[in-house]
C-alpha cells in the first residue's frame, strides 16, 4: 500500500508587506498583546497565524473585536492552499470593478474568484473592505470545501436556529452544512445572526474549526496558476482503488456521454482517455481493459506512448508494439502460422488483407463480409469456418478474419477445420513486462525521468506531426505519476511544452498527454472539475 497522497496546506507569507488597518499583516506567530491567554479564540487565533494563514494588524496586535472584511476572508483562504509565489501570479486586473490591481485584496479576490469560491455582490462588484456579514461567510467555507475537495462531515445533529427566517435563501445551505460540521454554532441566545458582520475573532474561531472538521478528503483538489496558466487538477492514491477503462456503449466503436459513463461505471475520479476518429469513432492507439486487448494499433509503435498498469497495480508508461500470432494445429500433427494480428479494427477497405482478431467488445457480428473466418470459442477450438460473409462473434471467445486475401497468402486459412484448435499468443514487444492489466495508447509523452520531455521530432515519431497541434494553446488533458506513486490528472489550456513543465512543477516523474479539446471531461467525487461536455467520449479513465 503506497503513502497517501501529499496532503497541501501551503500557508506562506506574502513577500511584500500588507499595510491598512482592514489588511492582516504579519505577526509571524508572535504573542498578541491583545489576545489573553484564556480567550475563547485564543487557539484559534494562534493555530491560523502560526500557519500565516490570517495575520495581526500590528507585530503585537490581532485586534479581535475588528470587523473581518471580504477580502482579508478571501485572502486566509487563498493562503490556506497557495505559495506565495503561487499567489503572485493572480497579481493583476480582474473581473471585479471594485478590485484595482493595485488593491491588498486584489490577488486573492482573482484566485477566488477563478476558482469559484467567490462570485462577488452582483453588479460587477465585490466589495472587498466591507465586513463580511456571517451567512456569506458560511457561503464562502462551503464553496471553498467544494473547491478544494474538502469533507464537510455531519458530525453534530441538525439543528434550527431562532432566527433561521433571516437567512437568505442563497445561505441556506451553506448555513446548514457548517452547523452540522460543527463550524458553527450560533450564539448563547439560539440566534445565528446572519446579517451580522464577523469579528476577526469569530471568523478565526469558525475558520480554525472548519479546518479541523473538515479535512481534505481521499482527493486534493488543485484549482491554481501554474507558470501562469490556470490548472484544475487532482491528486489522490490509485492504490485504494480501482482502475479501469471504459467504452462508450461497451464497444470499441462506441460512444457515450460522459455523464452517463461516469454513473454507468460509478467512477470517483474520470477523465477522457484516448484519441478517436471523430468519425467511426474508432480509438487511436492500443487499449487494454482487465488484461484483455481492447483494440491494437501499432501505426506509430513502439514510439507511441501509453499509460499502463500491470497485475500488482503499479503504473507507469510505456511503449511497446502489441503482436498477435496464430498457430494452428492440424490434423496430421504439422502447424501453419500467422503473425501480426491485430485486435478489432476495421478493414480500410475491400482489399485491405489485414488479419484481424474480433471479439465481442466488437460488437456481435463483423458488419462486414470477410474473405476468410474462423470462429473460435473459448477453448481454442475452430466451431465454424466461413467464407465471404459476415459471421457472429461468440461470447468468450473470437473470430479471425481478413477482408481480402494477400499475394503470398499461405495455407492457414485453407487448413482450417471444424474441430481443430488455434493457439493464440500475444506479446507486448518493448514493454518489459507483459502481464499489462490495462492500457491507453494516447500521448505524446511529456515528462520523462521527472523532467520536461519532447520535442517537434518525439512528437512526429508518436504521429502527432501537426507543429500547430503541438505548440498552439488547447484545453489538454495529462496524467502524470509522482515519485510516490500518486497520481495527478491535470486539465489546462497551453500548449505541449507549457504542458511538460507544468506537470515537473507538480512533482510528476512520468506524464503523458490524453485526448483533449472537445474531448477534455475531468470529474472528482460528485463535481466537474472541467466539463461535463456536450461531445460523446469513446473512452474513459476511471478510479473507483
Amino acid at each position: 500500500m503506497r503513502k497517501q497522497t501529499r496532503r497541501r496546506l501551503a500557508a506562506l507569507a506574502l513577500s511584500a508587506a500588507l499595510l491598512g488597518a482592514a489588511l492582516p499583516l504579519s505577526a509571524q506567530a508572535a504573542a498578541f498583546r491583545d489576545v489573553p491567554a484564556g480567550a475563547w479564540y485564543a487557539d484559534a487565533v494562534y493555530d491560523l497565524s502560526y500557519r500565516d494563514i490570517l495575520q495581526g494588524t500590528s507585530s503585537t496586535t490581532f485586534s479581535p473585536g475588528e470587523k473581518l472584511t471580504r477580502g482579508a476572508f478571501a485572502l486566509m483562504m487563498a493562503r490556506t492552499v497557495l505559495t506565495a509565489s503561487e499567489l503572485a501570479q493572480y497579481q493583476y486586473r480582474g473581473s471585479f470593478s471594485d478590485v484595482p490591481a493595485s488593491h491588498w485584496a486584489n490577488a486573492a479576490v482573482n484566485w477566488a474568484s477563478e476558482a469559484g469560491v467567490v462570485q462577488g455582490v452582483g453588479g460587477g462588484r465585490f466589495q472587498p473592505d466591507q465586513p463580511l456579514s456571517r451567512q456569506d461567510m458560511a457561503v464562502m467555507v462551503v464553496n471553498f470545501a467544494n473547491a478544494m475537495g474538502r469533507d464537510m462531515p455531519g458530525l453534530v445533529d441538525s439543528a434550527s436556529f431562532r432566527d433561521s427566517g433571516q437567512i437568505a435563501a442563497y445561505a441556506k445551505n451553506s448555513v446548514a452544512a457548517c452547523q452540522r460540521s460543527g463550524v458553527i454554532d450560533g450564539y448563547e441566545d439560539g440566534t445565528y445572526r446572519p446579517n451580522g458582520t464577523a469579528t476577526r475573532a469569530e471568523a478565526a474561531a469558525l475558520y480554525s474549526r472548519f479546518l479541523e472538521n473538515c479535512p481534505t478528503g481521499e482527493f486534493t483538489i488543485l484549482r491554481k496558476r501554474v507558470n501562469s496558466v490556470p490548472v484544475r487538477a487532482v491528486e489522490f492514491d490509485p492504490y485504494t482503488l480501482t482502475a479501469g477503462l471504459a467504452l462508450g456503449g461497451d464497444r470499441v466503436k462506441g460512444a457515450e456521454s460522459p455523464t452517463s459513463l461516469v454513473q454507468r461505471t460509478g467512477a470517483k475520479v474520470a477523465v477522457n482517455a484516448a484519441f478517436f476518429n471523430m468519425n467511426s469513432y474508432l480509438p487511436i492507439g492500443t487499449l487494454i481493459s482487465e488484461g484483455r486487448v481492447l483494440t491494437s494499433d501499432n501505426t506509430y509503435a513502439p514510439a507511441k506512448s501509453a499509460f499502463v498498469m500491470d497485475s500488482v497495480g503499479n503504473f507507469s508508461i510505456k511503449n511497446f508494439s502489441t503482436l498477435h500470432t496464430a498457430t494452428l494445429h492440424k490434423g496430421d500433427g504439422a502447424t501453419s502460422v500467422i503473425e501480426s494480428i491485430v485486435v478489432n479494427r476495421q478493414p480500410s477497405s475491400a482489399t485491405d488483407a489485414a488479419r484481424i482478431l474480433f471479439t465481442r467488445d466488437w460488437g456481435s457480428t463483423l458488419g462486414f463480409p470477410a474473405r476468410d473466418a474462423i470462429v473460435v470459442d473459448n477453448t481454442g477450438t475452430i466451431t465454424q469456418v466461413a467464407h465471404y460473409q459476415d459471421v457472429a462473434i461468440p461470447q468468450g471467445g473470437y473470430v479471425l478474419a481478413q477482408r481480402s486475401r494477400r499475394q503470398y497468402e499461405g495455407d492457414f486459412f485453407d487448413s482450417c477445420q471444424v474441430g481443430l484448435t488455434v493457439d493464440m499468443a500475444r506479446e507486448y514487444r518493448g514493454a518489459d513486462r507483459d502481464d499489462l492489466v490495462l492500457s491507453i495508447g494516447a500521448g505524446p509523452r511529456i515528462v520523462k525521468d521527472g523532467a520536461v520531455y519532447g520535442d517537434a521530432s518525439t512528437y512526429r515519431a508518436e504521429g502527432f506531426g501537426d507543429a500547430a497541434f503541438t505548440s498552439y494553446n488547447a484545453v489538454r488533458a495529462a496524467i502524470g505519476i509522482q515519485a510516490d506513486g500518486s497520481l495527478l490528472i491535470l486539465t489546462a489550456n497551453t500548449s505541449l511544452p507549457k504542458l511538460s513543465q507544468i506537470m515537473v512543477s507538480l512533482d510528476c516523474v512520468d506524464a503523458i498527454n490524453f485526448d483533449g479539446g472537445g474531448s477534455t471531461n475531468l470529474y472528482v467525487d460528485g463535481q466537474w472539475l472541467y466539463g461535463p461536455q456536450e461531445r460523446l467520449l469513446n473512452t474513459l479513465l476511471y478510479f473507483k
